[in-house]
């Protein structure tokens, strides 16, 4: 699994040779790069639903996470008072995340509805505590930005079809811990967990004809993807200069 690839860097964190103590105030940037992961599975949904539509649609319903790789750039500013730190992080994140929903029909055919993100964006406070004069340990919470692309396809269904959505702008939040070891007093490798949360899903696409004129003959079917968040979690290691 992606996620236990990120154990042996872990380790490499913790067993870094201690830098010489150090103030942790100033500016600093660098590169991540880790992966993202969901427990996701979503749900397609067919309203309004009659026996008819639930017969045709015997075959059943699936929805899973595709997880990817993530990686970018983040520029932040700290503040430190004791062991105290604090400050302010923003990051730019390449990814290649989505989830995928599908109903399959007897037809036979295959109706997908799917989300992707290629970018994020994150712009977060974190505060930490120097558990060694090189070793910090902090939490962080903040505002997330996503570009959401949604599709829809319905390959030899008979079915014609209306959509709506499309690209979509979502806000949402981010948050999660770390760790961050400086390794002389310029460089720094951090390993940090974050959970993000782009909100709902409002793509929907109206399905007409075919078999979809027995649950409702003027105004056809609507699938709609799930009404589950897009959220997921990620693991990056990230390597940090301060000015």
């Amino acid at each position: 699994m992606l996620r236990t690839a990120f154990l042996f860097p872990l380790a490499l964190v913790a067993g870094a040779t201690a830098a010489t103590a150090q103030d942790w105030t100033g500016y600093y940037g660098g590169v991540s790069l880790g992966a993202g992961f969901s427990d996701d599975e979503g749900i397609f949904d067919l309203s309004p639903s009659s026996p008819a539509l639930d017969t045709a649609f015997a075959p059943g319903f699936s929805g899973d996470f595709k997880e990817g790789a993530v990686g970018g750039l983040h520029f932040g500013y700290d503040e430190q008072q004791g062991n105290l730190v604090y400050g302010i992080v923003g990051d730019v994140i390449f990814a290649d995340l989505g989830d995928e929903q599908q109903g399959r029909s007897v037809t036979p055919a295959t109706y997908t509805i799917a989300r992707d993100l290629d970018t994020y964006a994150t712009l977060r406070s974190r505060i930490g505590y120097l558990v060694t004069p090189s070793t910090l340990l902090y939490g962080t919470a903040g505002l997330a930005y996503g570009d959401v692309d949604f599709s829809y396809s319905q390959p030899g269904s008979g079915a014609t079809t209306t959509t709506s959505g499309g690209q979509d702008d979502k806000i949402g939040y981010a948050a999660g811990l770390g760790v961050e070891r400086k390794l002389s007093d310029r460089l720094s490798l951090s390993a940090e967990y974050l959970y993000v949360n782009l909100g709902g899903n409002d793509y929907e696409a109206n399905l007409q004809g075919g078999p979809f004129s027995v649950a409702d003959p003027a105004g056809g079917t609507n699938a709609r993807g799930s009404d589950e968040d897009f959220d997921f979690h990620t693991v990056q290691m990230k390597l940090s200069y301060r000015f």
